[in-house]
């Protein structure tokens, strides 16, 4: 900010706004993936009494935390117009994410667990009802692990993943490190043992979920009005263009809107 000119003021603003969309974005992802462990484990266990190891609870809560370290150096774009730290809109896209990761989430649970091919089912409920096996404890720890990696890339992309700014190598490189591992104890551990076969439909069917909760979350951000807006492409100072006095008095009625909209409210 010593340097001549407003460059360094410039460069500084867009850097603050890079910063907030990537604290923005692990807020939501952490509550989210908390509500999605949450839910799925504890409706699992009252309706089955299947209940995962608490050690490896433990082990899923500390790979999620590590694995997110990289966010801090995401390739966050910043946008034209001003982040707000609206704390209506943080929980409503954690409560979105968090509530429809659940849902399919235990809609696969329970539907692999009705699979009329026993060789894939898992059984939820044990011999005589007396607890799950250890490759349903398995398939439901690594589906898990699956479903809160992999929903960090839908949570940090202000428009459809495909079409967003590509993450950091780091945070992908973090992230399927974690899956790799998570895949490999959830197969090779005694009280797991999980097949290879529903090992693969769990990665089959978190991809495809995936697409759709990121495409869902488009039309959810435009009715809550979190839309991404435009971003900057690059830190270098815009040239003005030359302009009428009616495209100056336009502009200048944008920027008072801009202004009024940026106001948080008390509540907030």
């Amino acid at each position: 900010l010593t340097e001549e000119g407003l460059s360094p003021i410039y460069g500084a603003v867009l850097e603050s706004r890079r910063i907030f969309a990537r604290i923005k974005a692990y807020v939501v992802y952490r509550v989210a993936a908390s509500i999605v462990l949450v839910l799925t484990l504890s409706i699992v266990i009252f309706v089955t009494s299947c209940a995962v190891d608490s050690l490896m609870i433990i082990i899923l809560a500390l790979l999620n935390d590590v694995s997110m370290i990289p966010v801090a150096y995401d390739n966050a774009k910043a946008t034209t117009k001003p982040q707000l730290p609206v704390a209506k809109t943080l929980v409503l896209q954690s409560l979105f994410y968090g509530l429809v990761q659940a849902g399919l989430s235990l809609m696969f649970i329970f539907s692999m667990a009705n699979n009329r091919d026993e060789r894939f089912a898992i059984d939820l409920n044990g011999p005589n009802n007396e607890g799950c096996t250890g490759e349903a404890r398995g398939f439901i720890w690594f589906h898990l692990v699956m479903v809160t990696e992999l929903m960090i890339f839908s949570v940090r992309a202000p428009r459809f993943v495909l079409l967003s700014p590509l993450p950091s190598m780091y945070l992908v490189g973090s992230v399927f490190l974690t899956l790799i591992l998570g895949g490999l104890l959830a197969c090779l551990l005694p009280n797991f043992g999980l097949h290879g076969a529903n090992l693969g439909f769990i990665i089959l069917f978190n991809v495809a979920s995936f697409i759709v909760v990121d495409l869902m979350k488009l039309q959810f951000r435009k009715m809550i009005g979190e839309e991404p807006g435009d971003v900057i492409d690059n830190d270098e100072l815009l040239t003005p263009k030359t302009r009428t006095e009616t495209q100056k008095t336009v502009e200048k009625g944008e920027r008072y809107r801009t202004h009024r909209e940026s106001i948080v409210g008390e509540a907030d």
